[in-house]
């Protein structure tokens, strides 16, 4: 049993840190890092990231905050998306380092059911970058980690 985790622990942790890629966007002003076998999507505020085979996918989104009390009250209000699509905050929100909140959201992407992981980093009055999983039907450990790893990478420029 002992070697059944050791080698699940491997294959998690080899999926999430091993051949990192670095993406740097000047005009968002962020750069983080992220398992290359991703496909990174750039998008007009942020990125859109998936892998083939995973069910789920990481949006980065850039947005402008005055205050990180005003990005704390955005964040309690859930996400509500023109397609229709809704996450809705579970708990509440927690500290995540310097400058950053996190929390758990329960909705719908595409009227199917989801799970997500919602972390907001201020960056002093500039902006803030917004990172979400939002997997469609399993929600588990590996999108939680996946998640941190670009989040703690994660630089305003």
């Amino acid at each position: 049993m002992k070697i059944a985790s050791i080698i699940f622990t491997f294959l998690l942790i080899s999926n999430f840190s091993w051949a990192q890629e670095i993406e740097t966007n000047t005009d968002l002003g962020i750069e983080f890092s992220y398992p290359s076998n991703w496909n990174l999507t750039p998008k007009e505020d942020g990125y859109l990231m998936g892998v083939e085979n995973r069910e789920g996918f990481i949006l980065i989104k850039v947005e402008a905050y005055k205050s990180l009390k005003k990005m704390k009250a955005s964040m309690q209000n859930g996400i509500t998306q023109e397609d229709g699509s809704v996450l809705t905050l579970l708990n509440e929100l927690q500290p995540y380092g310097e400058n950053a909140l996190a929390g758990m959201y329960e909705g719908t992407v595409d009227e199917k059911k989801v799970r997500g992981f919602l972390i907001g980093k201020f960056n002093k009055g500039k902006s803030a970058i917004t990172i979400v999983v939002a997997p469609a039907t399993r929600f588990n450990q590996s999108h939680m980690d996946a998640l941190k790893m670009i989040g703690r990478s994660l630089k305003f420029l």
